[in-house]
């Protein structure tokens, strides 16, 4: 089982799945059995919610897979991912979990999700009627945010919307707090042995590794410009450029899906942010590939030193006075 999973919901599948009584269940945890029941009842609510029920239904499938091929199988079959099992995707999971979980932060901001489709969208009101995408994830990310209870949401028709909760709150905040700690460690080892900061971040060309990010639930740089007004009256953005903007994240967010882009800073700033993934068996090109391409051609349009700005504050969200620093 994925080790983010809650203790409920770990009792809830051993109770409904394994057949274990709630009794064994107390006796092996060291709790009354009347705290399992209310926590194998709650689990059982989640079910009205989609996406927990799918992620219950896949983790119940599993188990019963796992328990007539025996313990030593569980690893090899072929539903053993992407939410469950190996270390890359729970990493995976983590890391995309906290990037919904971080937009979801902001006001407005909601997660939506269609019926048969596989990526979530985090997407946040523009004021004008437009949404404005700020995280694409995977079904099986927003499952986990679901099933964790971090995520809550109504379905109306195929369409379901998601705001953060008061738990999913909480935890992104204490992820951005342990992330922010980690660099803190990082820039004091670096200082006497070079070291890398976070495998996660994307170091720019001559920038100092200790860059800070904003703080949590604080609004982009991108969203800051585009409140401001210049000395004549106007917007320090227009609509046209902020809606670019966002398009360029929108695109970076798709690109990086599944790991594959190009990790390298120089690469990325040059415009070679191809994964090596190819088209569709219809001869198509994937979303992704899209995506990339997209991306490409805009960071070639920019210029190296422009699109460097334009990565570090658009996508990698760091202020101006990091950027210029």
């Amino acid at each position: 089982m994925p080790v983010w999973l809650p203790p409920s919901v770990r009792a809830y599948l051993a109770h409904t799945e394994d057949g274990t009584s709630i009794r064994a269940l107390a006796r092996r945890s060291g709790l009354h059995p009347s705290t399992i029941l209310r926590q194998v009842r709650r689990t059982e609510t989640l079910r009205d919610d989609p996406l927990a029920d799918a992620a219950l239904t896949r983790l119940g499938r599993i188990l019963r897979q796992a328990t007539a091929s025996g313990p030593n199988t569980v690893s090899h079959t072929g539903e053993m991912l992407p939410m469950i099992a190996s270390n890359d995707n729970e990493a995976r999971l983590a890391r995309d979990g906290m990037r919904a979980l971080r937009a979801l932060l902001e006001p407005e901001t909601i997660l939506v999700i269609a019926d048969g489709v596989e990526d979530a969208v985090v997407v946040r009101n523009s004021g004008d009627g437009r949404p404005l995408r700020r995280a694409v994830v995977g079904r099986d990310v927003a499952e986990a945010l679901a099933l964790r209870e971090f995520i809550a949401g109504n379905v109306t028709g195929r369409l379901a919307r998601y705001a953060i909760t008061a738990a999913g709150r909480a935890e992104a905040r204490r992820l951005l707090a342990e992330t922010e700690s980690r660099r803190a460690s990082s820039r004091g080892q670096a200082e006497d042995t070079d070291a890398a900061e976070d495998d996660d971040a994307y170091t720019p060309i001559g920038k100092p590794q200790g860059v800070r990010k904003r703080s949590a639930g604080a609004e982009s740089p991108l969203h800051v410009l585009a409140r401001r007004k210049r000395g004549d009256g106007d917007a320090w953005l227009s609509p046209d450029l902020v809606a670019a903007g966002m398009r360029f994240r929108e695109n970076w967010e798709i690109a990086r899906l599944g790991g594959g882009m190009s990790r390298d800073w120089g690469e990325i700033v040059a415009g070679r942010v191809s994964s090596g993934g190819g088209a569709q068996p219809n001869g198509r090109p994937t979303r992704r590939l899209e995506a990339e391409q997209a991306l490409a051609a805009a960071i070639k349009a920019l210029g190296p030193d422009l699109a460097e700005t334009v990565l570090m504050g658009v996508c990698e969200e760091q202020g101006m006075e990091d950027i210029e620093g």
